[in-house]
């Protein structure tokens, strides 16, 4: 079979593979078609998007850079800004990440991901803050956290097993007060017949007599 020579067919079969889920052969033709057509803004960022999956983000940030700067005046930038967030967020630069956010839903509004993104970052930058305030940094923020959950659920584990010991002492002492009301009643009535007072058979228990 006679190889394509156009960039676009590589690109689209490029894409083919990469649905199938065989990186390997995606990669090779998105190569192919830069070989052929090397300022393609689509193959840059399809390619970039793949070696992103394969976590080598480096080469996909400057794929996806490379992509931006090569892209059409009249082309929609919003997915390359939309990648070079989801790098950064991968590679834990949240500012950089929430400044291309921002800038993809200005050219794609309402775009679910990016929302998604946007506000979990917004809401991670709270805590920060919050947090900074008392001089505590970022890096220490998450061993913070635990601490005060693990602080919660001892507290939650403290409090059950003082209701539960509670209830024990509840219990005995029902029991106890039925069982000493029973036994006072019971030598009250044998005491009656025999016609003895009962305070002697008390005194008689307590000195053994």
């Amino acid at each position: 079979m006679q190889k394509p020579k156009s960039s676009q067919v590589y690109n689209q079969i490029g894409n083919f593979w990469r649905i199938k889920g065989d990186t390997q052969k995606s990669i090779e033709c998105f190569r192919r078609a830069l070989a052929i057509s090397p300022n393609n803004s689509d193959v840059l960022l399809n390619l970039a998007r793949v070696l992103f999956n394969q976590r080598e983000f480096d080469d996909a940030l400057e794929l996806t850079r490379w992509s931006l700067q090569s892209r059409a005046p009249d082309q929609n930038a919003w997915l390359q800004h939309f990648t070079i967030g989801e790098i950064n967020l991968a590679r834990g630069r949240r500012n950089e990440a929430i400044q291309h956010f921002r800038h993809t839903l200005e050219l794609h509004p309402n775009f679910p991901p990016a929302l998604a993104h946007l506000r979990e970052l917004e809401s991670e930058a709270k805590v920060v803050d919050v947090f900074a305030g008392f001089g505590i940094g970022s890096a220490a923020i998450t061993y913070y956290t635990l601490f005060i959950i693990l602080l919660l659920v001892l507290g939650v584990l403290c409090g059950v097993l003082l209701s539960v010991d509670t209830g024990f002492d509840d219990v005995d002492a029902t029991v106890g007060g039925k069982t000493q009301r029973h036994f006072n009643r019971a030598m009250a009535m044998r005491s009656i017949k025999l016609g003895i007072n009962p305070k002697l058979i008390r005194m008689r228990k307590q000195y053994g007599c």
